[in-house]
């Protein structure tokens, strides 16, 4: 049984990627009849993207849940940052990225993120537990079940208070940091050794943008 996912290696570097980071919290056994059992609290964004110079553009996001939204408004936020071509980035300890944002989305409403979630074979590098050991997601608490008594299962609904989620303006720069974790952790395979002096480009890229821009430093 083959313990790492060779394909990521020969699929190559991408220049034009994003990574994607996730926070999610486990709540009540009453979720597991949902598409997803985990509360999405989070998105984090990492975009590296090739100038005309031969330089990359590098921007990092995040999106936490605020007062009076909903999964689908991350989701929605998501789809309006992923590009049409290019590749994505994700690394996950609690499910596949991929798996868990195609679960949650409406083909409808989020048609980019639908499409790119299912093109694991090709667009979308979802990295093995075997090339991320090393790195940590921080860890968010279960949230306890808070629906009334006598609710039944199909009425329960992943919305709780805000307040027994980790705080945004702490979660917001974990985030941002374990989406460019993940990048690197993809483009290094690539950078190191001038396996690809353009995947080396990048990385120092990078580089001189975090030591330019503290992510505490970002709104």
């Amino acid at each position: 049984m083959e313990l790492i996912d060779l394909s990521i290696m020969h699929r190559g570097f991408a220049p034009r990627s994003i990574a994607i980071s996730l926070r999610t919290a486990g709540c009540c056994h009453g979720m597991r009849h949902r598409p997803d059992c985990r509360i999405l609290a989070g998105i984090g964004l990492l975009s590296v993207q090739p100038d005309f110079d031969g330089g990359f553009s590098i921007e990092a996001d995040a999106t936490y849940l605020q007062p009076g939204d909903i999964v689908t408004d991350l989701l929605d936020w998501l789809n309006d940052r992923v590009p049409d071509d290019g590749a994505i980035v994700t690394w996950d300890k609690w499910w596949p990225a991929a798996r868990r944002l195609a679960a949650l989305a409406d083909p409808e409403r989020h048609p980019i993120l639908v499409a790119a979630a299912g093109d694991t074979a090709g667009r979308w590098r979802e990295l093995p537990a075997a090339d991320t050991w090393y790195l940590r997601q921080a860890r968010a608490l279960p949230v306890p079940c808070i629906c009334d008594a006598g609710v039944q299962v199909a009425d329960c609904h992943s919305t709780v208070p805000l307040s027994l989620l980790p705080d945004a303006e702490i979660a917001i720069p974990q985030l941002k940091q374990e989406a460019i974790a993940g990048w690197l952790a993809w483009a290094r395979q690539f950078a190191d050794f001038d396996v690809d002096p353009i995947a080396a480009r990048a990385v120092h890229a990078l580089d001189k943008w975090r030591a330019a821009t503290p992510i505490s430093d970002q709104d």
